[in-house]
Protein backbone atom coordinates (compact mmCIF):
# COMPACT_ATOMS: atom_id res chain seq x y z
CA UNK A 1 0.00 0.00 0.00
CA UNK A 2 2.74 2.59 0.74
CA UNK A 3 4.14 2.09 -2.76
CA UNK A 4 0.77 2.97 -4.27
CA UNK A 5 0.63 6.22 -2.25
CA UNK A 6 4.17 7.16 -3.28
CA UNK A 7 3.36 6.39 -6.93
CA UNK A 8 0.16 8.47 -6.71
CA UNK A 9 2.01 11.54 -5.35
CA UNK A 10 4.80 11.03 -7.88
CA UNK A 11 2.31 11.06 -10.79
CA UNK A 12 0.56 14.11 -9.33
CA UNK A 13 3.90 15.98 -9.14
CA UNK A 14 4.76 15.09 -12.75
CA UNK A 15 1.30 16.19 -13.89
CA UNK A 16 1.73 19.58 -12.17
CA UNK A 17 5.20 20.10 -13.71
CA UNK A 18 3.96 19.29 -17.22
CA UNK A 19 0.91 21.53 -16.80
CA UNK A 20 3.08 24.48 -15.66
CA UNK A 21 5.55 24.00 -18.52
CA UNK A 22 2.76 23.95 -21.09
CA UNK A 23 1.31 27.09 -19.54
CA UNK A 24 4.71 28.85 -19.70
CA UNK A 25 5.20 27.81 -23.33
CA UNK A 26 1.74 29.09 -24.30
CA UNK A 27 2.33 32.41 -22.52
CA UNK A 28 5.71 32.74 -24.23
CA UNK A 29 4.27 32.04 -27.69
CA UNK A 30 1.44 34.49 -27.10
CA UNK A 31 3.78 37.28 -26.00
CA UNK A 32 6.11 36.74 -28.97
CA UNK A 33 3.35 36.67 -31.58
CA UNK A 34 1.34 39.68 -30.39
CA UNK A 35 2.38 42.87 -32.20
CA UNK A 36 5.87 41.69 -33.00
CA UNK A 37 7.38 42.22 -36.44
CA UNK A 38 10.14 39.63 -36.09
CA UNK A 39 8.56 37.31 -38.63
CA UNK A 40 7.38 40.10 -40.94
CA UNK A 41 9.98 40.52 -43.70
CA UNK A 42 8.14 43.42 -45.37
CA UNK A 43 9.45 46.95 -44.79
CA UNK A 44 7.76 50.16 -45.87
CA UNK A 45 8.39 53.89 -46.02
CA UNK A 46 5.71 56.55 -46.52
CA UNK A 47 5.79 60.24 -47.40
CA UNK A 48 2.83 62.54 -47.85
CA UNK A 49 1.80 66.10 -48.55
CA UNK A 50 -1.61 67.75 -48.80
CA UNK A 51 -2.31 66.13 -52.20
CA UNK A 52 -0.70 62.67 -52.27
CA UNK A 53 0.60 59.77 -50.17
CA UNK A 54 3.57 57.84 -51.59
CA UNK A 55 4.37 54.41 -50.09
CA UNK A 56 7.31 52.14 -50.92
CA UNK A 57 7.30 48.49 -49.76
CA UNK A 58 9.94 45.79 -50.16
CA UNK A 59 9.48 42.13 -49.30
CA UNK A 60 11.87 40.75 -48.08
CA UNK A 61 14.42 43.38 -47.09
CA UNK A 62 17.19 40.76 -47.03
CA UNK A 63 17.80 39.15 -50.42
CA UNK A 64 20.21 36.49 -51.64
CA UNK A 65 22.37 37.41 -54.63
CA UNK A 66 20.70 34.64 -56.66
CA UNK A 67 17.16 35.71 -55.74
CA UNK A 68 14.84 38.72 -56.09
CA UNK A 69 12.83 40.95 -53.77
CA UNK A 70 9.31 42.26 -54.46
CA UNK A 71 9.04 46.06 -54.68
CA UNK A 72 5.67 47.83 -54.58
CA UNK A 73 5.07 51.57 -54.88
CA UNK A 74 1.60 52.92 -54.13
CA UNK A 75 0.48 56.48 -54.86
CA UNK A 76 -2.81 57.70 -53.39
CA UNK A 77 -4.52 60.93 -54.38
CA UNK A 78 -5.97 62.73 -51.34
CA UNK A 79 -7.90 65.44 -53.21
CA UNK A 80 -9.88 65.68 -56.44
CA UNK A 81 -7.84 66.53 -59.54
CA UNK A 82 -9.52 69.96 -59.80
CA UNK A 83 -8.08 70.90 -56.39
CA UNK A 84 -4.47 70.38 -57.55
CA UNK A 85 -2.24 73.25 -58.53
CA UNK A 86 -0.94 73.36 -62.09
CA UNK A 87 2.64 72.66 -60.92
CA UNK A 88 1.99 68.95 -60.28
CA UNK A 89 3.90 66.79 -62.75
CA UNK A 90 2.45 63.32 -63.08
CA UNK A 91 5.84 61.65 -63.39
CA UNK A 92 7.37 59.11 -61.01
CA UNK A 93 10.99 58.02 -60.73
CA UNK A 94 12.35 54.83 -59.21
CA UNK A 95 15.95 53.74 -58.77
CA UNK A 96 18.03 51.07 -57.06
CA UNK A 97 21.59 50.81 -55.77
CA UNK A 98 23.14 47.35 -55.65
CA UNK A 99 20.87 45.95 -58.33
CA UNK A 100 18.27 46.75 -60.94
CA UNK A 101 14.49 47.10 -60.91
CA UNK A 102 12.61 44.78 -63.26
CA UNK A 103 9.27 46.49 -63.84
CA UNK A 104 6.08 44.37 -63.94
CA UNK A 105 3.38 47.02 -64.33
CA UNK A 106 1.61 47.35 -67.67
CA UNK A 107 2.93 50.18 -69.83
CA UNK A 108 6.04 50.79 -67.72
CA UNK A 109 9.29 49.57 -69.22
CA UNK A 110 11.84 51.77 -67.44
CA UNK A 111 12.12 52.61 -63.76
CA UNK A 112 14.07 55.80 -64.38
CA UNK A 113 10.98 57.90 -65.18
CA UNK A 114 7.42 57.12 -66.20
CA UNK A 115 4.05 58.86 -66.35
CA UNK A 116 1.48 58.19 -63.64
CA UNK A 117 -2.07 57.53 -64.79
CA UNK A 118 -4.41 57.96 -61.83
CA UNK A 119 -8.14 58.61 -61.67
CA UNK A 120 -9.37 62.16 -61.03
CA UNK A 121 -11.33 61.19 -57.93
CA UNK A 122 -10.26 61.58 -54.31
CA UNK A 123 -8.71 58.40 -52.75
CA UNK A 124 -7.71 57.11 -56.20
CA UNK A 125 -4.64 54.89 -56.24
CA UNK A 126 -1.85 54.01 -58.65
CA UNK A 127 0.37 51.00 -57.95
CA UNK A 128 3.66 49.92 -59.47
CA UNK A 129 5.05 46.41 -59.06
CA UNK A 130 8.71 45.56 -59.66
CA UNK A 131 11.38 43.06 -58.68
CA UNK A 132 14.73 44.09 -57.25
CA UNK A 133 17.41 41.95 -58.92
CA UNK A 134 20.80 42.11 -57.14
CA UNK A 135 23.87 42.78 -59.31
CA UNK A 136 26.83 40.47 -58.81
CA UNK A 137 29.33 38.32 -60.66
CA UNK A 138 29.60 34.58 -60.10
CA UNK A 139 32.80 32.65 -60.70
CA UNK A 140 32.72 28.88 -61.20
CA UNK A 141 36.41 28.46 -60.40
CA UNK A 142 37.49 27.25 -56.95
CA UNK A 143 34.08 25.80 -56.12
CA UNK A 144 32.18 28.93 -57.14
CA UNK A 145 31.88 32.26 -55.38
CA UNK A 146 30.22 35.66 -55.75
CA UNK A 147 32.16 38.90 -56.14
CA UNK A 148 31.69 42.44 -57.43
CA UNK A 149 28.53 43.13 -55.40
CA UNK A 150 27.39 45.58 -52.74
CA UNK A 151 26.49 44.28 -49.29
CA UNK A 152 23.91 47.04 -48.77
CA UNK A 153 21.56 48.35 -51.42
CA UNK A 154 18.94 51.08 -51.58
CA UNK A 155 15.60 51.36 -53.37
CA UNK A 156 14.06 54.79 -53.93
CA UNK A 157 10.91 56.28 -55.43
CA UNK A 158 9.96 59.92 -55.93
CA UNK A 159 6.86 61.74 -57.10
CA UNK A 160 6.08 65.46 -57.02
CA UNK A 161 8.57 66.28 -54.26
CA UNK A 162 7.75 63.18 -52.21
CA UNK A 163 10.75 60.89 -51.74
CA UNK A 164 10.82 57.46 -50.12
CA UNK A 165 13.72 55.05 -49.77
CA UNK A 166 14.45 51.75 -48.07
CA UNK A 167 17.73 49.93 -47.48
CA UNK A 168 18.06 46.34 -48.61
CA UNK A 169 20.65 43.84 -47.41
CA UNK A 170 22.33 41.65 -50.04
CA UNK A 171 23.74 38.33 -48.85
CA UNK A 172 25.68 35.50 -50.46
CA UNK A 173 23.60 32.31 -50.74
CA UNK A 174 24.77 29.29 -48.77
Amino acid sequence: MPYWIIFKYYMLAIHNIIRKNILYILIGLLSISCGDDILEPEKKDTAENENFILTLKIDPDIVYLNSVSKVTVNLERLVHKDSLSSSVTMSMKMDAVGGTLDMHSYGISSASSFNVSISDEEKSQFEVLASFVPSSTYSTSSGGYYYNYKENGLITASFNGLNVSLPIKLVVPR
